[in-house]
């Protein structure tokens, strides 16, 4: 009879030490606040495209040229882009939205195209299909995206004062009030 008692016990009270382990665990974990912070290899590229953004000029397609020194007060969103990745396409109508949202004065983008063929009739083509009214860059040879050690697009990159504020791969919503808000804070004195 005593026998039979244990084994029905033996399962209980295994579960009772597991459970207590898990939240003890559980519990010191917590305690500990740990944040996942930028590693190391974020941090040096972080400083590695802060210094290209120093001696960065870029020319449009019209061949207006644009010191990023001198608009450095501004955010500056430099998005790279091409007429056959199907997600850049899908985010260039938050593109526009977003720059009728700001003053050029307060937010600047800049869409980089990385056609390799057809760059010119690609860039005025989804200009007119957008209504694009920022300024579109052309890359040759992916010289500046080499520059900027950009590896897939679509791909964005947000400075203010000179700082990176945030690099986006992949497709983004620039229209969300989290986005929007963001910037807005970084506007703000």
């Amino acid at each position: 009879m005593k026998l039979i008692h244990r084994a029905k016990i033996l399962p209980v009270l295994f579960f009772i030490l597991v459970f207590t382990g898990t939240l003890v665990g559980q519990i010191v974990f917590n305690s500990f606040k740990l944040v996942a912070g930028p590693t190391n290899l974020e941090n040096n590229r972080a400083a590695q495209l802060e210094h290209v953004f120093k001696t960065l000029n870029l020319v449009d397609h019209n061949g207006i040229n644009y010191e990023m020194t001198k608009l450095s007060s501004r955010v500056i969103v430099i998005n790279f882009w091409a007429a056959w990745c199907v997600p850049c396409l899908e985010e260039m109508p938050g593109l526009v939205q977003l720059q009728k949202q700001f003053k050029d004065s307060e937010v600047m983008i800049f869409g980089v195209n990385e056609d390799s063929e057809d760059q010119s009739r690609n860039i005025e083509k989804i200009s007119a299909k957008f209504a694009i009214q920022f300024p579109l860059i052309p890359d040759k040879n992916s010289a500046l995206a080499n520059r900027l050690f950009i590896a897939n697009i679509p791909q964005t990159l947000i400075f203010k004062d000179g700082k990176i504020m945030d690099i986006i791969q992949g497709q983004k919503d620039f229209t969300a009030k989290e986005f929007t808000e963001t910037l807005r804070s970084a506007i703000r004195p």
